[in-house]
């Protein structure tokens, strides 16, 4: 995951932002500092003092969006910035999109809240940014993953589908990462089902993104082991 922490953050410093007032400028301005210590610390494995910063960070940003009345979305890029522009309109409802700083200090608390030990806090808060970036495919394979704490087999495959097909429109800097982890995912609740050949294909399309994909290549060696019992 801390791989996916450092891409991530490259991608936010590189999304284009929309347009800001003077307020939530400053308080991206602010943040931003926040974030990267946080993503420091969490490489570092100091959850709890990441925590603490991202608790302010998310202050700043819930402060910002307080009097705010319309749909809110992280703008991750500008293509998914686009998509719930039109979704909101098929709704007939008005929205606005935030930079994408808010989002990525909620994966961070996620990351924080798991290493701590508390999946179901961490569960509240990838479903909060799924719900702000419905389309952007981290989140939703997160949340698959832990779903796998429940064994809610079904669930986490249905997650995870889901994040694969999200990853078709993720940033190049993170579309390779993005997509191998959402496919990983589906092979590991394929093989709790006992769906060995439906999970197979799920590697093998991992390896077909990213051959030197180690996490595929060996549960490809687990399948392998598991075919040869009696």
């Amino acid at each position: 995951m801390i791989a996916v922490i450092t891409a991530l953050l490259l991608a936010v410093q590189a999304a284009p932002s929309p347009t800001l007032s003077p307020l939530r400028a400053d308080v991206e301005a602010q943040n931003e500092p926040r974030l990267r210590t946080a993503a420091q610390l969490l490489k570092d494995h100091e959850p709890q003092q990441a925590l603490d910063i991202l608790t302010i960070a998310l202050a700043a940003y819930d402060a910002d969006h307080a009097s705010e009345k319309r749909r809110l979305y992280c703008g991750m890029s500008p293509q998914e910035t686009l998509l719930y522009m039109m979704m909101a309109a098929k709704d007939k409802t008005s929205a606005v999109a935030v930079p994408p700083g808010y989002c990525t200090a909620l994966y961070l608390k996620g990351y924080a809240l798991v290493d701590l030990g508390q999946p179901a806090e961490a569960k509240a808060v990838y479903r909060q940014a799924i719900a702000l970036a419905p389309m952007y495919a981290q989140y939703q394979t997160e949340l698959g993953q832990l779903l796998r704490l429940d064994k809610d087999w079904p669930g986490m495959l249905s997650t995870c589908e889901g994040a694969a097909q999200a990853a078709a429109i993720a940033p190049a800097a993170i579309k390779m990462l993005q997509q191998g982890a959402a496919l990983r995912c589906q092979g590991y609740a394929l093989v709790e089902e006992h769906k060995l050949d439906e999970a197979e294909k799920r590697y093998r399309q991992a390896l077909a993104i990213n051959p030197g994909d180690l996490k595929a290549q060996g549960e490809l060696q687990y399948i392998a082991q598991q075919r040869a019992k009696p």
